[in-house]
């Protein structure tokens, strides 16, 4: 039995202090023990028989606590250790699991692969001798086997006499210019991937320059060893160049991992641990990124002196945390400040090895162990209460570390059907020791440069032990994230830890990420839109100038012989004759009407009638079903309707057209409200199933409307195609933008809308100087105008979905000198916030047009779940404020409230977009946050028409999706039997919420949380491009067997994702073993399985290869005899032999 006078001795030789100085009760992490300590003491306590974990000893960390546990835990027998190896020294043996993934992840063809996990060092030096290093290194590779041992296609280690390929180097630069060379030297020693396969995992140059100036060069791959074993090995290096004798330690890494068979029951009983988490388990933060091959490293570096490194251990120990914790709080809130979502994991490296041998700690190998630790920083709170959350977080989790972080990977991989990544990693090396021992730097100089690479990483961030005080570094992949992005986060994390060292503020300072400063001045400065604001209504400006020049052409339409048009004076006297006959039926100022008519100059007739009457229009599409119709007019408070004669509505009074233009008692003027009154409700899809009004003000259209028409130059000699639905938005600036001054809209009707040809007709015919509308149309015209556009068209404003950046230049080719701008917008911001005009050739890595600034008396804001200001490049939901916010949703309060928020003394819209800002002030369109998605311009809820679906007798579950990346197209599923589902949801829905295409399953998918699984559903609704089909030939039909043999499946068809179904890179790895043993394929590779992912790619891939040897028929043969003794019984293979 362990006595609590030896747990306090124990713990006070750990501590280096007097056994009288440690109590009972005294919290030891604040005494100054740390994880790897306590790791060391559970270690070594089991090692004698105490059934103790270092989670029991992390959550209870008093000598009392542990008194108990050793006194009560059950004895446990420690795993004997044998005198001699059970197996020759030279025998290949497995790889370690961090090992395995190291090699894996070197291969070019993985992701984020291409890339060699190794530290590069140099240290800049005087007087280091050539030969007597060239000796040193020698010594060195002979003491310690890792060094000569080779990493074999199977996936397996052997360690070799000596490597194959030489390890030391001179470079001699004496008499020249050293810089160019030695930055040449670095580049390609930083990036390299040293010969593995030849044994080749260390690699020392020693420049010589004038002056006695030496620079060393040690680059090691980590395969052979880990942060403990470079420690080792750069002291022995500078011991044995001094002379000193270094003998081989009693024990090898090889006899480490072939000779312990580990804790099989703890293993099942931790897998089990994480298999209950797997389903909700986060994936990597969602950090910014962007498309690169390349492979360089980037460190980023920051060094904290002896003095601030002692305040900040103290501060933490006082607090009850590791310093490692606190800077790994720190860290997270970094990461979570920069990433999409705030849950997610980082990847934790553990330096641990088992104390079996008086020799381990001198053993060069990859002792390495990770966790996949779960970070949730949604909640702000405390630098210190972070640093205790992450602590018990990280302790938990280490607490079922024999089931490894990179197993926890691989099943959350075969759980979601593809290879997980865990790319930001946070890596304390702290207690370690010094990075470099005083020898080393007494013998080889000051370490200059210092940088790690890991394949399948994007950012390592490390804490090490370096002069006396603290290194800081990030080495960061950095050509895959945005400009500045790093620079940023990495001076947020600096400043947070020499906050921390700084005294109590920076401990109880609140955790989360606030918007850098200098990002602040940019937001500041693009939103700083004060500008004039009108004051009218949308139909003032019509008025005025029909009195100031009737005989201006208000209204055009038409080709040829049916071509018309009507004047100012015209028009208004129409519009003050609606407006008599609905002051005759009782209609008043703010009262709703609503207008259903075909599309055409009689709707513009209908819409300025009801507004010089003072009251609100509501537009309501001439082929809306009957029943949709119904549910608006009933939320909208309906008051009359302007219809056609064919039309009937029975529950609100209606006036056809013709009627109240005919009507003898026009209104002597308009009315005009006060600007603040709503001027129209626009109904747009609704999630519930209903759709919903915005209330749209007359002040905000008329803040977009004089926005846009300054910013272009819209004046009376301008006129624009009218192409937009009255029920969408655009048409508001269509109509009133133009008359607001003076300039003419040309109309078009039903029939011409549905017929693209007609568009580029009427836009030569009439002259049309300004195009706003859609993309899609915008690409009609294009496509359909060729030459023959004119040259009338002077600016085309394009809003309501993507705007694609190959527009503007296919506008600019074939109308010289038009100006063209992308405009961001929703109807609760009345039409547009947003403006981002094209100037010249778009950057060629614009897909499509961001939402550029906002407009005129608007503000934007990028807003994380938390509800802060997103930094540069990370992406949140879009809010809008000023002058154009709606009033809200018609009689629907409890939603107006969730959309329309106040803060910070000004009145947000909340519109669903998710969106991010550039370090310009450029806010990107991203795509919506919810199920909202734009079809041809509209904005359709996935929910309603859900909602829809789910109404048609039959129908059990539906999802709709939108498949296509260049066409997007509306789709859904069902289950359930049914017949005609798309006839009878045409009869509940516009045409354009009808799903193209209707599939019904059998079942729909589900989650594990037992929802509709929406994605499953989307990717089966995508088109076909293969068939999981039977094998085509021998070749296909011998992986195929192999690869279900493997996976445990009866059969796999040879277009099978390996992945998807269930592979991992150690079934990979077991995969291509049995394929180069039984047919005999001594070139496959485990990355050939990653590259080709299912049978008929891998078959292919092997196939060519094989020809390209000259042996095209070889590995039909083989696998034709494989097959034939596959098949047969136990009893014929004995009687055949």
């Amino acid at each position: 039995m362990i006595s609590r006078e030896e747990i306090r001795a124990t713990v006070a030789a750990q501590l280096e202090c007097a056994a009288a100085d440690v109590a009972d009760h005294d919290d030891l992490i604040q005494l100054g023990l740390n994880s790897i300590r306590m790791m060391a003491l559970a270690g070594g306590w089991r090692k004698r028989g105490a059934d103790i974990t270092f989670a029991q000893l992390a959550a209870n960390p008093t000598v009392e606590s542990w008194h108990g546990l050793l006194v009560d835990g059950t004895a446990t027998t420690a795993e004997p250790v044998p005198d001699e190896p059970v197996a020759p020294e030279d025998a290949p043996f497995p790889m370690a699991t961090m090992q395995h993934a190291y090699w894996i992840g070197r291969s070019d063809e993985q992701q984020l692969g291409g890339v060699a996990a190794h530290l590069y060092v140099e240290f800049d030096g005087c007087a280091v001798d050539p030969a007597r290093l060239e000796h040193a290194v020698t010594d060195l590779v002979a003491a310690h086997p890792m060094l000569r041992t080779r990493f074999l296609p199977d996936g397996t280690q052997q360690t070799m006499p000596k490597p194959g390929r030489p390890v030391f180097s001179v470079v001699d630069l004496r008499g020249q210019s050293p810089d160019a060379t030695l930055e040449q030297l670095r580049d390609r020693k930083t990036h390299q991937r040293l010969a593995i396969a030849d044994g080749q995992v260390i690699d020392v140059t020693l420049t010589v320059c004038d002056g006695d100036r030496t620079r060393l060069h040690l680059d090691i791959d980590m395969l052979a060893g880990d942060a403990m074993s470079y420690r080792v090995l750069v002291s022995d290096l500078a011991e044995l160049y001094r002379g000193a004798t270094v003998p081989a330690p009693g024990y090898t890494y090889r006899r480490y991992r072939t000779e312990r068979t580990g804790d099989s029951a703890a293993r099942e009983q931790d897998r089990q641990w994480w298999q209950q988490r797997i389903a909700e388990m986060p994936g990597a933060p969602e950090l910014p990124t962007v498309a690169t091959t390349s492979h360089r490293t980037v460190r980023y570096a920051h060094w904290l002196g002896p003095d601030a490194k002692q305040r900040l251990l103290a501060g933490a120990h006082r607090r009850g945390v590791t310093p490692a914790m606190a800077v790994a709080g720190l860290f997270a809130d970094t990461i979570g400040g920069w990433s999409a979502q705030s849950r997610f994991l980082l990847n934790v490296p553990l330096f641990h090895r088992d104390s079996i041998h008086p020799d381990i700690d001198r053993v060069v190998g990859d002792f390495t162990s990770s966790i996949m630790l779960e970070v949730d920083v949604t909640e702000n709170m405390s630098v210190t209460d972070r640093a205790r959350d992450i602590q018990r977080r990280m302790y938990e989790s280490a607490a079922h570390a024999a089931y490894s972080g990179l197993d926890v990977l691989r099943d959350l991989g075969r759980h979601r059907g593809e290879p997980v990544l865990a790319p930001v990693v946070f890596t304390s090396a702290l207690d370690l020791g010094e990075l470099f021992a005083d020898t080393v730097v007494d013998t080889f100089g000051e370490p200059v440069w210092i940088v790690s690479q890991g394949p399948q990483v994007l950012l390592d961030a490390q804490i090490t032990e370096l002069r006396g005080g603290l290194l800081l570094n990030w080495d960061v992949r950095d050509a895959a994230f945005p400009p500045g992005l790093i620079d940023a986060m990495f001076a947020r994390f600096t400043d947070a830890v020499e906050r921390l060292a700084d005294g109590d503020a920076g401990w109880e300072a609140e955790a989360a990420v606030r918007l850098p400063s200098a990002q602040a001045k940019v937001r500041a400065a693009v939103n700083a839109t004060d500008g004039p604001v009108s004051g009218r209504c949308l139909h003032q400006g019509f008025f005025d100038h029909a009195a100031a020049k009737p005989d201006a052409p208000a209204v055009m339409w038409g080709l040829g012989d049916d071509a018309g048009a009507w004047s100012y004076a015209e028009l208004a006297e129409r519009a003050l004759a609606v407006a008599g006959a609905l002051h005759a039926r009782g209609v008043g100022r703010g009262d709703a009407v609503a207008v259903q008519l075909p599309k055409g100059r009689d709707q513009v007739l209908a819409v300025l009638g009801v507004l010089a009457a003072g009251a609100t229009y509501v537009p309501i599409g001439f082929d809306q079903p009957i029943a949709r119709r119904a549910k608006i007019l009933q939320t909208a408070d309906i008051v009359a309707a302007i219809t056609t004669e064919s039309v009937q509505m029975d529950s609100v009074p209606s006036l056809s057209i013709d009627a109240a233009v005919s009507h003898p008692e026009p209104l002597p003027a308009p009315v005009y409200p006060d600007a603040d009154q709503i001027a129209y409700v626009i109904f747009t899809s609704g999630s519930t199933g209903l759709p919903k009004g915005v209330d749209v003000r007359h002040s905000g259209a008329m803040n977009t409307i004089d926005a846009v028409n300054d910013w272009f130059g819209v004046g009376a000699a301008d006129r624009v195609l009218a192409l937009s639905a009255l029920e969408f938005d655009a048409s508001v600036y269509d109509i009133f933008g133009m008359f607001s001054v003076g300039g003419s809209l040309v109309a078009v009707d039903s029939e011409q809308r549905a017929a693209a040809t007609t568009w580029v007709e009427l836009l030569r015919r009439h002259r049309v100087s300004i195009l706003n509308c859609v993309p899609s149309m915008l690409d009609m015209i294009l496509e359909l105008g060729g030459d023959r556009l004119g040259d009338s068209l002077r600016a085309v404003t394009l809003g309501g979905d993507w705007v694609g950046a190959e527009l503007a230049r296919r506008l600019a080719r074939q109308v010289p000198g038009c100006r063209f701008a992308g405009l961001g917008g929703a109807t609760e911001t009345s039409i547009h916030h947003t403006i981002c005009e094209v100037v010249g050739e778009p950057p060629a890595h614009w897909a499509t047009v961001p939402f550029g600034i906002p407009l005129r008396n608007v503000r934007c804001r990028v807003v994380s779940p938390s509800g802060r200001d997103c930094p540069d490049w990370v992406a949140g939901e879009l809010w809008v404020g000023g002058a154009n916010v709606a009033a809200g949703y018609r009689n629907d309060p409890q939603r107006t409230a969730e959309r329309f928020v106040e803060h910070d003394g000004v009145r947000w819209y909340k519109t669903g977009d998710m969106a991010r800002y550039w370090p310009d002030g450029t806010i990107e369109f991203l795509g919506r946050a919810d199920n909202q998605v734009q079809i041809r311009g509209y904005r359709v809820e996935l929910g309603e028409v859900e909602s829809a679906l789910r109404t048609v007798p039959g129908v059990r579950h539906a999802v709709a999706a939108v498949v296509g990346d260049t066409a997007p197209t509306l789709v859904a599923a069902v289950s359930g039997e049914v017949d005609d589902v798309a006839g009878a949801v045409a009869e509940l829905l516009p045409s354009y919420m009808v799903p193209k295409r209707i599939v019904t399953f059998d079942r729909i998918p589900l989650t594990p949380n037992g929802k509709l699984d929406r994605k499953a559903v989307t990717r089966r609704l995508e088109p076909d491009t293969t068939e999981d089909s039977a094998p085509r030939n021998d070749v296909e039909a011998a992986l195929a067997a192999i690869v279900a043999e493997v996976l445990g499946a009866d059969s796999v068809g040879v277009h099978q994702d390996f992945f998807a179904m269930g592979g991992d890179s150690v079934l990979a790895t077991t995969v291509i073993a049995r394929l180069r043993y039984w047919l005999e394929i001594d070139h496959a590779v485990v990355v050939d399985l990653f590259a080709a992912r299912t049978v008929a790619a891998l078959a292919e891939r092997l196939n060519e290869r094989e020809a390209g040897r000259g042996t095209p028929d070889r590995l039909a043969v083989i696998a034709r005899a494989y097959l034939e003794v596959a098949a047969l019984t136990d009893e014929e293979v004995l009687a055949q032999e």
